[in-house]
Parts: structure tokens; sequence; C-alpha cells
């Protein structure tokens, strides 16, 4: 490479990291925990960690134990204790002078509210954890919370503002915005029904009874809109007043602090909720929040289905859907150690959440974690809940080593990779019967066996494909595209059913047209009728339909082979996650040995950045010894 090539690039990687910061904030590297582990804290302090979340909570968790060591703030109308706010901030101070906060900020009910609110008639549309969208929908309810939201606001942003980075608003069961009522109603929420009708230009209706949500027309999976529209419609209500409490906080929250403080949340499971959740949690409103000028970043914990070692982690939101909206994510490393701490006390424990086994699998799980975030550039924070995951020296060096890297290249724009487009679609789900059990094979599963790949893939909404940026995808999955209406056929042709593309449909795609169902529709988009086994490839007009009736036919060795015909680069033919972007390719295994890796590009060498080891590429390929188990991250050389 000649000088005048190195100067070019140079320039261009500027002008690219100027835009980039132009559009969004540094990502975040960060420690939290439920309770306050002051050694821990010191260590990440020594680390080089001075980002601290603080969750100054108010209620129990869903083990029915408070969240927090220090007496709630919110402790009657109009009523504060700012006193226990300040000290669990200052406590952190005195270990860390140089902290910085993301304040989580818990707007679930208290015993005190619910009991009040109850007086009126309203006990179960007060009570937030587990009947989010009933809360949301009591006007009363939606009062307290919000002038509590605003009155802590200020109070922190008076006494800590120079140091706060951003506000996390929490709520719904585990703080995560999740509805658990399943379609309960009361009369508050009723009304709303209503209201959301007349809004929407349809004709007024009851409550679906809880009998049918149990249950849809086609195969038990799938409403049929001719019958069962006030259903659907009903799952989108149920979304859309959540989303609608949450516009609101967050818009109170943002005319009050500074232009340069962030507002987060957890929202967007799609990937992850499965049975009595991925309908009825009020998740697949995502896009409107996701749209939201008010807010700035998403979060969720690494999946929690694919964990162990050989396993691919992963985001529960779809990736490319914040990155398109440039809003940012951070990655909660929340996975438990062999050290973490199983009792909450002496009667309650949470020993069945299952660790990595040792420290070699907590090393190789930890960089497995860290590289997804890095690799993707999002933030991260590494939870350590009630105490004890990052007790041993080999876990806080490796700690520390991942700072040091998050340093040199946690913000560098640089853009994906992948060559393989996993596709989601809320509109569609909104017709399941999540209490199936199919339901964990659509997303969930097909996300972990595209874990599996041996290559990278992103994650879009259906939505998203008319403004993305396609050229570089050459296979798209699309698990549980159930509706296809005319507007939505007219995206697929002219967005993906062309350039000799390859798309993979599962199940039923198209069934529905937004009126009415009909299996015939399957053969006519795929080419294969609906009920055909096995793996089914048609060569179309411009393209090529793969159609696979059965999830259970769904394989990572399908996928690698849909996936190399489609044209789309395989980094190693074995079962292993693989994460890249244009500088950096992650690897991760189980069974250690030597492994063949492909590049989809040229360079010179690569440089495994845990260890520093150097390995020269030869005709994009290059050959590296894992160990058992391990997670390489390579730099690439040019």
């Amino acid at each position: 490479m000649n000088r005048r090539t190195i100067f070019t690039l140079m320039a261009a990687t500027l002008l690219a990291v100027t835009a980039w910061a132009q559009e969004q904030k540094p990502p975040s590297f960060a420690y939290r925990s439920f309770w306050p582990e002051f050694e821990a804290m010191k260590q990440f302090k020594d680390a080089g960690v001075n980002t601290v979340c603080i969750f100054a909570a108010n209620t129990d968790n869903s083990l029915g134990q408070p969240y927090s060591k220090y007496p709630p703030v919110w402790r009657w109308f109009g009523k504060y204790d700012f006193a226990s706010l300040d000290k669990q901030y200052d406590d952190v101070l005195a270990v860390n002078p140089n902290a910085e906060f993301i304040c989580m900020i818990d707007l679930n009910t208290p015993i005190w509210l619910q009991r009040q609110l109850s007086l009126g008639g309203h006990s179960a549309e007060s009570e937030s954890f587990t009947m989010l969208s009933c809360a949301c929908a009591n006007p009363a309810w939606r009062k307290a919370t919000s002038e509590y939201l605003v009155a802590l606001v200020k109070h922190l942003e008076t006494r800590y503002g120079d140091r706060i980075k951003s506000y996390l608003l929490a709520c719904g069961q585990t703080d995560e915005w999740m509805d658990y009522s399943r379609g309960v109603a009361g009369r508050a929420k009723t009304q709303a029904w209503k209201a959301w009708l007349k809004a929407h230009g349809k004709p007024e209706l009851p409550v679906p009874a809880l009998e049918r949500l149990d249950h849809a027309a086609f195969e038990d999976l799938i409403r049929d809109p001719a019958t069962e529209r006030d259903i659907v419609d009903y799952a989108q209500f149920t979304g859309d007043i959540i989303v609608d409490a949450v516009l609101a906080f967050t818009k109170e929250t943002r005319a009050i602090i500074p232009k340069q403080r962030q507002i987060g949340m957890f929202f967007g499971y799609i990937l992850e909720l499965t049975k009595s959740r991925m309908v009825w949690s009020g998740h697949l409103e995502y896009e409107r929040l996701y749209s939201s000028p008010d807010i700035d970043f998403f979060i969720s914990p690494g999946t929690y289905s694919d964990r162990p070692m050989g396993g691919g982690s992963g985001f529960m939101v779809p990736n490319a859907t914040r990155l398109l909206n440039k809003k940012g994510f951070l990655h909660e490393i929340d996975h438990r150690t062999p050290t973490y701490n199983v009792k909450l006390d002496e009667f309650v424990s949470i020993g069945w959440m299952v660790p990595w086994k040792d420290q070699e699998e907590t090393d190789a799980g930890l960089k497995r974690e860290f590289a997804l975030a890095i690799t993707a550039q999002t933030s991260l924070w590494y939870f350590d809940m009630w105490g004890g995951v990052f007790k041993t020296p080999e876990t806080m060096k490796l700690v520390a080593q991942s700072k040091k890297l998050w340093d040199e290249y946690g913000a560098i724009p640089l853009k994906s990779r992948a060559e393989v487009a996993l596709v989601v679609d809320p509109q569609s789900a909104r017709y399941l019967n999540d209490q199936n059990s199919v339901i964990s094979q659509i997303y969930q599963a097909t996300r972990n066996k595209l874990n599996r790949l041996g290559a990278p893939f992103e994650v879009f909404s259906f939505n998203d494909l008319p403004r993305a940026d396609l050229a570089q995808y050459h296979l798209f999955i699309f698990p549980g595209l159930f509706e296809i209406t005319p507007e939505k056929m007219e995206v697929l042709q002219k967005y993906v059913l062309n350039k000799n593309r390859t798309a993979l449909f599962l199940y039923a795609p198209g069934i529905s047209n937004g009126k009415s169902l009909d299996p015939a529709r399957v053969k006519a988009l795929t080419g294969t009728a609906f009920k055909t086994t096995g793996v089914n490839t048609v060569q179309r007009e411009g393209w090529k339909s793969v159609y696979i009736g059965s999830y259970d036919d769904l394989t990572p060795q399908v996928l690698r082979k849909t996936a190399r015909e489609a044209g789309a680069t395989i980094y190693c033919d074995e079962e292993v996650p693989v994460y890249a972007n244009e500088r950096l390719v992650t690897i991760h295994t189980a069974q250690g040995g030597e492994k063949i890796i492909s590049l989809p590009v040229d360079c010179r060498q690569v440089r495994e950045l845990f260890t520093g080891k150097t390995v020269l590429v030869t005709g994009r390929q290059f050959r590296y010894e894992f160990e058992t188990p391990d997670t390489a991250l390579f730099e690439l050389i040019w």
C-alpha cells in the first residue's frame, strides 16, 4: 500500500469519525450492581471503569425481595427521601471520586401507592410490575408517577448534573417495560381500548374474552383476520398504551435535562420473548420508540437462551433497526460466573441460574460478550447483580484488558460485514397465539441457529427494508412473515426479490394478506406448496426461493449451505459464532484446535487482540490454534 493510499484512507476515516460523532455519542463501558458492592466498584475503578449505573429502587424484584439495600426514595405523594437517594450516589463517589453516572429510575408502583390508588377502585390498574398496560391506562397512576419522575430528575440534575451521562427509565416486569397482564383489562384499560378503536376509525368492540386469546384459528398458531381481527388489534393496542406512557415520560424528562444527557430504556425484545410474552408483553410496538427523537439508546441483556460455551449470545432486539434510527445500544453482560452470589437472603436463592463452569469458561464467555459489543459498536455494562460475579483476580484482569481495548477501538465507526440478514416482522407477530410452543422456534431458535452459521449476520425489521442499504446482503431469512399485504409485497419485490438474491422462508409466509388466510398464497410466493416437507429450492424470476415448512428442518448446516450458495462468505465451516465488521473479526468456540478462517477481503495479517499473536493471511485465509473453550478477537491488518 503506497503513501497516497494510506493518506486517502486516513482522510476517509477522519471524515467517517466526524460524521459518526455528529450522529451519536461515543459508547460507554460501565459497571452495575443491584447491591452496593464497594470492593467490586474499587476493582472496576482500578481497571479504568468510571461509569457506574445506580438503581435507586422503591420496589421488589420478581422474587419478592427488595431490589435495593437502601431505603425507598418515593415515600408518599410529593414526599421523597432524597437523603437516601444522595447516599447511594455519595457512597459510590467515596469509592471512586471520578465516577460518572447512569441514573436508572424506578417508575414501578410502591406498595403504598398501589394501596392508595386501590381506594378509588383501581387496585389491579395501579400495579405496574405485573399489570403494566393496566397501570399505563390509569390516569391516576400516570399522574403520580410523572410527578415523582420530574422531582427525582430535577434533584439529580441539581446535585450531580455534571456527573450524569444518562437517565434510564425503568418500569414493568423486571423493570424492562414488560407487561404480564396477558390481556386482562379493568375499567380504565377498557375505556382506553374504546378510545383506541375510535382513534383508528374502527367500530366499538368489547375487550376480547380471555379464552379467545389462548387459541388461534389456523393450527392454533395464526389468527384469521377475517374472524379474529379484534384480537390482532387488541395486541397492538396493548403495546401502544405502554409506548404512549413511555413517550410521555421521556418527553417530560427531555424537557428538564440538558441536551447532552441521554435517555435510554429496555425495550424491543422480539428475538427473545416467547411463550406468553411475545405478543402480550407490549414489546412488539418497539418501532414507535426506536423512531422517537427523545430516546437515545436501548438496552437488553445478552440472550438467556444461548449462553453456554459454543453459543453465540446475541441481542434481544433487531440491531439494524436501532442503527437505522441512529440509536445507541447497551449490551448488558449479566452472565453468571462460578463465584456469583446465589443467596438473596437465608430463604431465597437463585441457584437455578446456571453459571459458566470454571475460569476457562468465564474467560471465553466474557471475551465473547465483550467482542459482541465492540464489534457491533454498542455500549456495555458488566452487571454484578447480587455480587460475586467478578470476584477472581483472573476475571478482573480480563475486565481491565477489555477496557484498554475498548479505549482503543470502541469509538471507531466500522460497518458490519454481515452478508446474511434475518428479518423480523412485529406486524406479523401480532397474529400469533403465543401460548403455542412453536413460538420459541420462530425468532429465538432461528437466531440461535444462525449463531452457528460460521459467518456474521444482521437483524432487520421488515419496515427497515426500504430505507436500508442492502447491497452487501445475499441471503434474507424470513422466519415469521405471515402477513404480506399488497404494500408489503411491493416492498419485497423492490428491495429483496431481485438481483439474484436468495430468500429463505419458513412455515407459512404470506398466508395472510391482511384480510383473510389462504395457504395457497405460500405457493404463489415461494413456488412450493404449504404442506411440502424438507428444504425446497425454486428458481424464481430474478431470485431464488428456499422454503422450509417446518422449523425443525432448519439447521445450522442448512443455513450454511444456503448462505454459501447465495454467495455469502463462510468464515469457518464449523458451527461457531462469528461477529465481524470492517476491521474486527470474532470467533467463539467450545472446542479448541486448529481452525481455518476465511475472510471476505484481502489483508496482510491478523492480530489477536487478547493475546497479541499475529498470523499471516494467504489467499484470504489463515489458520489459528484455539484453546478449549476460546474466544479470539482478530484485527485485520493491511
